[in-house]
């Protein structure tokens, strides 16, 4: 558990092939304050939201028990918690548009960009930092630390730890969110995967039953709840992403640069562009709840625990989820998502995380185009900006309304207006307030 709390503050510190589907043009997200619709009165409207069994994609779960989802109008369906989904499942269903909303993580998408043409993600809820490669605490292996303090170079102790896994069992998940990470640290220890290990390609929660019962000596979990049970019950981590990323830049390119993990929430296109305010709203609760979980974490991760340990086979109590979210997967509040969208030259600008990925995909033949435009998968900051935005405006319109007098009907917009924006719903309080400077 101390390695977890490491993580988290290192990772602050660090500050499926489908049929392709077009879309009829591709102009960004396209909202724009002149679009906002008037009136005072929140629409109600339905979305379906699918959810993967990890903490990080269940934290909606906690949303919807505290009711913030029908604050803004939105009822989540299928009721009452979403759609479970499955890792390979994800991606099919926003391709097939059987889901408005999904959980997800980019590489999955990055991935398929040459065939999956209809998919953004519109948030980034959190830094993932939750992959390991896992030794059974029977089996003695060491650190990369361990032989970095014993006088090994980061290279040289890279070698020695992955030489632990030769011709050893070694698990992990047929899925793809891992494989950047993986194919790195083993390209640091002079290993291949497929060659140089006994290979078992099974589900987290397979993984987690071969381990518990002995029958693999390393392991390598997709899902953060699986890592967190594993190292609860006194696995090892030799080495992970922090470790990587305190021993080799991250720059732009670089294959650091795709240890850079944010996963968060994907839409089908079509969908949002014809429903802007609904994604503007959906992404203020995802702020609120990460919020409240920073603030009140008895209470958001109360809410949802049975739900992620019914849902992804785990067995975590509060602490043990506390600390699969808040070390393995710290979530991105609205300032913090400064880092992602605005601040170019940081390790965790978006733009940057992208390009290793294709880079990577290219080089393994998965992607066969000369470029890529991550603007043309990630709306993420274009809807960020419309946020920030939106608050300015809401700012200004308050600093107004503040400084004349104001009747009933005005007083009591102006303090549903101020509701909603503590909510991080700055689209309403810019149309409230906005209703009550023309009233």
């Amino acid at each position: 558990m101390k390695r977890m709390l490491f993580k988290a503050a290192v990772s602050t510190l660090l500050i499926s092939m489908m049929p392709a589907l077009g879309l009829a043009e591709d102009g960004g997200f396209g909202f724009s304050l002149d679009k906002v619709s008037g009136g005072v009165e929140i629409p109600s409207v339905e979305m379906s939201l699918g959810m993967r069994p990890v903490a990080n994609d269940l934290i909606f779960v906690s949303a919807i028990k505290q009711g913030f989802f029908g604050d803004v109008g939105i009822k989540i369906t299928p009721e009452p918690y979403g759609r479970k989904v499955l890792f390979d499942q994800a991606t099919p269903l926003l391709v097939n548009k059987e889901v408005d909303v999904q959980t997800t993580y980019p590489p999955d998408l990055i991935a398929a960009l040459d065939t999956v043409k209809n998919v953004r993600f519109i948030a980034f809820s959190d830094l993932f930092q939750g992959f390991a490669i896992l030794a059974n605490p029977k089996s003695g292996a060491k650190t990369v630390v361990q032989f970095m303090k014993e006088g090994m170079d980061f290279n040289d102790a890279m070698k020695a730890t992955m030489a632990q896994l030769k011709s050893k069992r070694f698990a992990t998940a047929p899925n793809v969110d891992n494989r950047m990470f993986l194919d790195l640290v083993f390209s640091l220890g002079g290993l291949t995967m497929d060659a140089d290990t006994d290979l078992v390609i099974t589900p987290d929660a397979n993984t987690l039953q071969l381990a518990s019962g002995g029958k693999v000596e390393f392991a390598s979990p997709d899902g953060a709840p699986f890592t967190a049970q594993l190292e609860g019950a006194g696995w090892i981590p030799l080495v992970t992403p922090v470790d990587v990323l305190a021993n080799m830049d991250p720059t732009p390119g670089s294959p650091a640069a795709g240890l850079v993990g944010t996963p968060g929430v994907a839409s089908d296109a079509d969908w949002a562009r014809a429903n802007p305010e609904t994604v503007l709203r959906f992404v203020s609760v995802m702020f609120r709840v990460i919020e409240q979980e920073q603030k009140d974490p008895k209470t958001m991760i109360g809410a949802m625990i049975d739900y992620v340990n019914a849902f992804a086979g785990t067995s975590l109590d509060y602490d043990g989820l506390k600390l699969t979210i808040d070390a393995l997967s710290p979530l991105s509040n609205f300032v913090f998502q400064q880092n992602y969208c605005t601040k170019v030259e940081s390790p965790l600008y978006y733009k940057n995380a992208f390009a290793a990925h294709v880079k990577f995909n290219s080089e393994k033949g998965l992607l066969t185009e000369s470029e890529y435009d991550p603007d043309s998968l990630i709306w993420t900051c274009e809807i960020y900006s419309d946020l920030v935005e939106l608050k300015a405006e809401s700012d200004k319109l308050l600093a107004g309304l503040e400084s004349k007098s104001l009747n009933a009907e005005q007083k009591g917009l102006v303090e549903k207006a101020k509701q909603q924006y503590g909510w991080y719903n700055y689209l309403d309080s810019y149309r409230l307030l906005k209703a009550a400077s023309a009233s």
